[in-house]
């Protein structure tokens, strides 16, 4: 039996699937609407859920900046404040389905949620510490252990919707999640959106530690690196009817989600079985930063069928048929799968 730690669990629906200690997936079939409950929405934690004072929490800023800063929780709730409905993905999303296998988290396609965040933009923290000319990446720590640190280059950092995220749903972030503080970086890997944030370094160059150089690098099967991770590729996933599922015949309905870390989503088609990939229909979209909803229905005779979704965004990305396979197990992005059953009449 797998046992998972209460921090990651507290507050969670019992149907979330566990992975190890700290991680929990979400099943997407029981997801409604265009964003994730913070009682089902997927937890990814490399060490230990950490036990943080608020009280007592401070951010410090240093290194290549004018003036060293330190923020309570408190000074953070007077800044400026930004919303954002905005996917999280882990890099290892949908790990299970490449070939051959790699250690790593074997996720299926549930580790990835939709969220409205809220808190202070990180380029306004910034702009109080007052950056110099050479910074390069900004280095954000955890609390959850000292080696939980991890680079972000300046280009993303600035942007309007890289935040420092207090709210998750309009309430205050979970413990699970990152709380009192975590980054926020939309459209790049979870790994960027550093939990339990407590000092930001700017540094001159690209930060070459652990979590940026030796883990989420894109690394071949001869073991040449050959990216690092940042932004997620166009996706989507098939949420309903849930893999095995018997239906009864005739109108059938396939529905599920599609998101891009590059772009926004421009078109969903759909496969049914040999059948040629048709247009879905998108049922819901929050935002640039969001995923959208679609929905696809079509008469299906009893027996077996397999179903496809392929997503394309506003850069030109389509998914690829098949999974592109790499040492870590990084960016699945393969076109959505589901088979299930239709009942004989």
């Amino acid at each position: 039996m797998t046992t998972t730690h209460p921090h990651s669990t507290h507050g969670k629906r019992p149907e979330l699937v566990p992975y190890g200690e700290t991680n929990l997936g979400t099943p997407l079939e029981l997801v409604e609407g265009p964003v994730v409950g913070n009682d089902l929405f997927f937890v990814r934690s490399n060490y230990t859920v950490p036990t943080v004072d608020p009280d007592r929490w401070r951010l410090r800023v240093h290194g290549l900046v004018d003036r060293e800063v330190e923020l309570s929780l408190a000074d953070l709730r007077q800044l400026p404040q930004r919303s954002v409905t905005a996917v999280l993905e882990c890099a290892g999303n949908g790990r299970i389905r490449f070939a051959p296998t790699m250690d790593g988290t074997p996720w299926h396609d549930d580790a990835v949620g939709c969220a409205r965040w809220s808190g202070v933009p990180l380029r306004h923290v910034l702009d109080l510490a007052g950056l110099r000319p050479d910074v390069v990446d900004i280095v954000s720590q955890g609390a959850d252990d000292p080696a939980m640190r991890r680079g972000l280059p300046l280009r993303a950092a600035l942007t309007d919707d890289c935040l420092l995220a207090l709210d998750m749903n309009g309430a205050p972030l979970p413990i699970a999640h990152g709380a009192p503080v975590r980054l926020l970086v939309p459209g790049w890997a979870g790994i960027a959106s550093t939990k339990w944030i407590v000092d930001l370094e700017a540094i001159p160059h690209t930060f070459d530690g652990y979590w940026n150089a030796e883990k989420y690098v894109m690394v071949s099967a001869s073991g040449q690196v050959l990216s690092r991770v940042e932004e997620m590729p166009v996706k989507s996933v098939i949420a309903r009817p849930s893999a095995g599922s018997v239906l009864p015949p005739g109108p059938v309905t396939a529905s599920g989600y599609a998101w891009s870390g590059t772009g926004s989503i421009e078109a969903i088609d759909v496969c049914v079985g040999d059948g040629q990939f048709a247009r879905a229909d998108i049922t819901h979209a929050a935002g640039p930063r969001a995923w959208v909803g679609w929905s696809y229905s079509w008469v299906a005779p009893p027996g077996p069928v397999t179903v496809r979704s392929r997503a394309r965004d506003s850069t030109g990305q389509v998914q690829p048929l098949e999974p592109i396979w790499n040492a870590q197990g990084y960016l699945m992005n393969a076109v959505g799968q589901q088979s299930f059953v239709i009942a004989d009449a």
